[in-house]
């Protein structure tokens, strides 16, 4: 049996790893400027920038800081709207862990006259409302689904 490499790029980092795609992305143009795959192209770049350390990109608070710029004030935005991604995220993982389709959100609108998303990005307490109305959503499919049966 034929054993697979190690992967090189486990212990990379993040820095590492955004070189390394927007390297391949590179590779995949032919020499004559055409991209045999664009799709790939796209996405390795795509994931390359947000994978790339924010320290080479003018007006971030690293470069501000850096110039003499306060600490908190141009750190805290950036930590709030990186909370607010990871809710967003979080709670999809968990609407489609749970099952949930988008449909399935618009029973939350009409109970409460507001998206749920709303609440998610809001505040953690409207995240945790969001993954408590997930788990009390999953529940009532699970008995609906056991009483058709």
């Amino acid at each position: 049996m034929i054993k697979d490499h190690p992967n090189p790029y486990l212990q990379a980092s993040l820095r590492e790893l955004s070189a390394a795609l927007d390297r391949c992305a590179r590779q995949l143009r032919a020499a004559n400027g055409t991209v045999e795959r664009e799709d790939i192209a796209h996405l390795l770049l795509a994931a390359a920038q947000r994978l790339a350390p924010q320290d080479k990109r003018p007006g971030e608070p690293i470069n501000r800081v850096r110039a003499g710029a306060e600490v908190l004030p141009d750190f805290w935005p950036r930590y709030e709207r990186e909370k607010r991604a990871m809710r967003w995220h979080l709670f999809h993982q968990a609407a489609e862990a749970a099952g949930l389709t988008p449909a399935d959100f618009g029973e939350y609108l009409t109970l409460t006259g507001r998206p749920l998303m709303d609440r998610v990005l809001e505040s953690e307490e409207g995240y945790r409302e969001a993954l408590d109305w997930i788990e009390e959503a999953r529940r009532v499919g699970d008995r609906a689904s056991r009483q058709a049966e």
